[in-house]
């Protein structure tokens, strides 16, 4: 077996594809280490192995077919140029798609503590909701009152669960803060115990299914369901603002949609500027597109924004921005970071009045 053969042999097929995965094994183990180090998670699954037989098969072809002379060697150096191109494509764009999800998604995790307390409060009960499949999505109702009330249906951020929300919203006595209104919260597909993968159209699916499921409980006010968001939660309870009649929504650090948020993040996080960040804007796999939910949600609901000063992980500017979209919206911001709008004073005071406010005639 020779590469000056002119003529492609089965030999030099099962070299270069050996060499092939012998490459393509390298990156992989590479994109491991980066993987456990960055994100604490492993790359050595399925979408990243297809990714690996992709490259490996790309260089492969590169290599089955000898170059000719005159002017081998220049022609070899140059398809080596193009190969090496053609992968790192197919395992940038290739894993900065897969890595989104990665990101921004935390599935599997538990609160056993808090959940734990919940099933001694008699006022939490635990919910579960099931959609067309048979998957089973689970979370907490907490009865604020005996009598039929409003409801916040709340969706939370970044790996934020249920059972750990309404145990610190009762830690804090925030009943007083909910005057008027029970709170639910359902878990994300795959975080605490629902079931399913989280997707962008899975937890868009879920919101709808855990609307559709407050509005025909008898101890809610079917006319005074309030949507609530914090970061990640902001593109469900926007969607479904838009697609349904709730009496007011409240955002909490949003992001303007999701193209916005993953540059954003490149920006912060990666120090990702200029082409590179625009060229990377056109993956971007989680669209959440609550720029054109806000356009297109009923221009009488009342809408409450909260920005903060020193969000470092979505600028307050996406906020304000995604505020001015509204027709009828008011827009706070706050002085602190990312998680501000549950923490500070001033964002209390403006939940309680908003709330209070749609109780008015």
């Amino acid at each position: 077996m020779s590469f000056t053969k002119k003529r492609p042999t089965f030999l030099r097929f099962l070299f270069t594809v050996f060499i092939g995965l012998i490459a393509s094994g390298g990156i992989l183990m590479m994109v491991q280490q980066f993987y456990q180090t960055a994100l604490e998670k492993s790359a050595l699954r399925e979408p990243f192995f297809i990714l690996a037989g992709i490259s490996a098969l790309l260089i492969a072809l590169f290599l089955l077919f000898p170059a000719n002379k005159p002017f081998r060697l220049f022609k070899w150096l140059w398809r080596l140029v193009i190969m090496a191109v053609l992968v790192a494509l197919v395992w940038g764009i290739g894993g900065f798609y897969i890595a989104q999800n990665d990101v921004l998604y935390f599935p599997g995790r538990r609160e056993v503590n808090a959940e734990a307390f919940l099933e001694g409060e008699p006022d939490v009960e635990a919910i579960k909701i099931q959609n067309a499949e048979g998957v089973t999505y689970q979370g907490y109702f907490w009865k604020t009152t005996a009598e039929q009330a409003g409801l916040i249906l709340y969706f939370g951020g970044n790996g934020e669960l249920a059972s750990g929300r309404i145990t610190e919203l009762k830690r804090i006595q925030a009943a007083q803060l909910l005057t008027g209104y029970h709170f639910m919260m359902v878990d994300y597909p795959g975080y605490g115990q629902s079931a399913g993968e989280p997707t962008e159209k899975s937890i868009l699916d879920m919101a709808q299914l855990a609307y559709d499921y407050a509005v025909k409980r008898e101890d809610v006010r079917a006319d005074r369901i309030v949507l609530a968001g914090w970061s990640l939660g902001s593109g469900p309870a926007a969607k479904l603002a838009a697609d349904n009649q709730a009496a007011g929504l409240i955002l909490m650090s949003p992001f303007f949609n999701g193209t916005e948020m993953v540059k954003s993040h490149l920006q912060q996080e990666f120090k990702v500027t200029g082409l590179a960040r625009t060229v990377s804007s056109l993956f971007v796999r989680n669209k959440y597109p609550n720029d054109q939910y806000a356009k297109t949600s009923p221009a009488t609901m009342k809408t409450l924004v909260l920005g903060a000063k020193q969000d470092t992980m979505i600028p307050y500017e996406q906020a304000e921005h995604l505020a001015a979209l509204y027709p009828n919206a008011e827009f706070v911001l706050l002085e602190g970071p990312h998680y501000a709008p549950w923490t500070e004073a001033k964002s209390h005071q403006a939940i309680a009045q908003f709330l209070l406010s749609l109780q008015t005639p």
